[in-house]
């Protein structure tokens, strides 16, 4: 019996999962993160040839919320991956420039497969849960933003939700954050390459 089109594309996508799973258990990653990844590299698979663009959302002046950052300067120093990354260290994506940055990143990437980074606040239960959503992320929520970005979002919950968010966000600790950018950056690369 001939295999059609769409299922040597599914086998392709499940032999391609397995082994960016594969490739995190080598890694030594979280073993709970390869759900994530799988679902990740299924929400991308069906891009096509669409050119993948990541953008990590926040500022390193708050080290709650400088996750997003942390990601783009690990994927793009570490990692090294092959998709466009934007929100660094250097050069941050956040509430003050982020209107101007996404009106420029939608119209140099248009037609992008846009993936969203953000650190987020949650029940205590939910610390240090890294997210996957197919609806993208509210950069700025903290400030009463809804307005949502991205094809693909990934919160990483640094701290738990309470009367003060700002507070929460100033009081996580820098190598926490470090740590969890690290695990998500790995599994971006795992996925995007």
């Amino acid at each position: 019996m001939r295999k059609t089109s769409e299922q040597k594309a599914e086998a392709a996508v499940k032999k391609s999962v397995n082994t960016t799973v594969n490739r995190i258990a080598e890694g030594g990653a979280d073993d709970a993160l390869a759900p994530f990844v799988g679902a990740l590299f299924r929400a991308i698979s069906g891009a096509d040839e669409r050119q993948t663009v990541i953008v990590c959302f926040g500022t390193t002046a708050i080290s709650g919320d400088a996750l997003g950052p942390a990601v783009g300067r690990l994927l793009r120093d570490k990692y090294k991956v092959s998709a466009f990354v934007y929100g660094t260290d250097e050069h941050t994506v956040n509430g003050k420039n982020m209107g101007e940055w996404l009106e420029f990143i939608k119209s140099v990437h248009e037609g992008a497969l846009f993936i969203a980074v953000d650190a987020s606040l949650g029940g205590g239960d939910k610390v240090g849960q890294i997210i996957l959503r197919s609806d993208g992320v509210c950069p700025a929520a903290i400030k009463g933003r809804k307005n949502r970005f991205g094809d693909v979002g990934i919160l990483g919950v640094v701290a738990k939700n309470n009367t003060d968010p700002l507070m929460q966000l100033m009081s996580v600790s820098p190598l926490y954050v470090e740590k969890m950018a690290d695990k998500i950056a790995n599994m971006l690369f795992c996925a995007v390459g």
